[in-house]
């Protein structure tokens, strides 16, 4: 591979400096710079976010930057994080609030998406004008979307300023699944969940006027990892576990075994790559040699 290097940190100080954005979005592209954002931010599942200003009006807005994160004991769960403008109307609203609903949609409701995206006046509800139907939460006060088969209620945990947008960070308290698509998602052997709503991935913004791009998933396509390599009983494990799997399925013997076991324990002791090089260079050699190896 030949690689281009593109120095980000100036790309955007010369965009910002000659005004070169959509009312504060960044629309950098290959006749601007030879550049575009696309090379950071990869194609991501888009969703509404619904939440409620102060007066009690509902407000939506299409989001498509936002990732789900799972948060471990004492406080298990699932975490939604997703940006926003700070201009926008659902900034406003959940700087005012702690609750909100992530709303995922297929692609037969593109048409409703560019609407509630559209600018219109604060206070006026989306979920009318886009003709959506409310769908009623248990733990939250803003509405969900009936149209849309899967929604999630959530609590703000955190708010972090970033250049005139801000990041929330979300508890998922709550989630209404369509019970067809429930059942589909049973009934199939890979569970794709949430991409068995035939979802778009926002994967651009081009033309005059500018205007979204979307792909969709294949689920016709799945590709599975090793099941001979790694813990046979766990998703990850631990570092004994996954040796002992190994030992079990023959990848390795028993002397092996005792081998690793004993070089990652010399090597937690001391993980100083100076002090105690010797150990990382034989335990990283000898897991390189049995991950690559044929059973």
């Amino acid at each position: 591979m030949k690689h281009e290097y593109f120095n980000t940190k100036e790309i955007y100080e010369k965009a910002e400096a000659e005004g070169n954005y959509d009312l504060g979005d960044v629309l950098v592209s290959y006749p601007d710079s030879g550049f575009t954002h696309r090379w950071i931010q990869p194609p991501v599942a888009c969703y509404f976010v619904s939440s409620l200003d102060p007066d009690g009006n509902t407000n939506v807005a299409p989001i498509s930057m936002g990732t789900a994160m799972w948060g471990e004991p004492p406080d298990s769960g699932w975490y939604y994080s997703f940006n926003v403008h700070n201009r926008r109307n659902t900034r406003h609203n959940l700087m005012n609030s702690d609750e909100c609903v992530i709303c995922y949609y297929g692609s037969e409701l593109m048409k409703e998406s560019w609407i509630t995206g559209l600018a219109l006046p604060l206070g006026i509800s989306e979920l009318d004008v886009a003709k959506l139907t409310p769908l009623a939460s248990v733990q939250v006060e803003p509405f969900g979307i009936k149209e849309c088969p899967v929604n999630l209620e959530c609590k703000i945990v955190n708010r972090i300023a970033i250049s005139n947008n801000t990041l929330f960070i979300t508890k998922v308290v709550g989630a209404h699944v369509d019970e067809s698509y429930k059942k589909a998602d049973m009934a199939n052997p890979f569970e794709p969940g949430v991409a068995g709503i035939d979802l778009l991935f926002e994967t651009s913004i081009t033309g005059t006027p500018p205007r979204l791009n979307y792909l969709k998933m294949d689920l016709n396509n799945y590709l599975r990892t090793d099941e001979t390599l790694g813990d046979s009983k766990h998703w990850i494990g631990t570092f004994q576990t996954w040796m002992l799997s190994e030992l079990e399925r023959g990848r390795i013997d028993r002397s092996e075994y005792k081998e690793l076991i004993d070089l990652n324990d010399q090597w937690m002791k001391n993980r100083n790559p100076i002090d105690n090089g010797e150990v990382k260079e034989k335990l990283t050699r000898k897991l390189k040699e049995i991950c690559w190896r044929e059973i």
